[in-house]
């Protein structure tokens, strides 16, 4: 079912002294990306990795989405792990056959946290 690690995201406070810490302890250069997402509420930065994946810093930009509550929850850190799969739809089955809470919203398919110890992971399927 699960081919790799395909990124993943931490959340923080405040983008721009994330991005300038991460580039400071792993030797990062520029992000590679930026995006934001009006309708979860958050703004991002990505660093495309040697090897392949990347780890993206997201900063809420509301105070009720989820990555706003994840902070006041639990302060800064590891937001989730995004696993990328062979096929999504399989995989996703096979979750629910095991019992597996799967949350889907808007396309995208997450593992319940209930279900992984509090670690929220992502299912992604690459083209390719």
């Amino acid at each position: 079912m699960i081919k790799r690690i395909d990124h993943v995201v931490v959340a923080v406070r405040d983008l721009e002294a994330g991005i300038q810490a991460w580039q400071k302890a792993l030797g990062l250069g520029e992000p590679s990306r930026r995006s934001s997402d009006p309708r979860v509420g958050y703004t991002a930065a990505a660093f495309d990795l040697p090897g392949g994946g990347f780890l993206e810093l997201i900063q809420p930009t509301n105070s009720t989405g989820p990555v706003a509550r994840r902070l006041e929850r639990s302060g800064e850190g590891v937001y989730l792990v995004a696993l990328a799969v062979e096929d999504l739809g399989l995989a996703v089955a096979q979750l629910r056959q095991r019992g597996v809470e799967v949350i889907e919203d808007g396309g995208q398919v997450f593992i319940h946290p209930r279900a992984t110890n509090g670690v929220l992971f992502q299912l992604v399927q690459r083209a390719g």
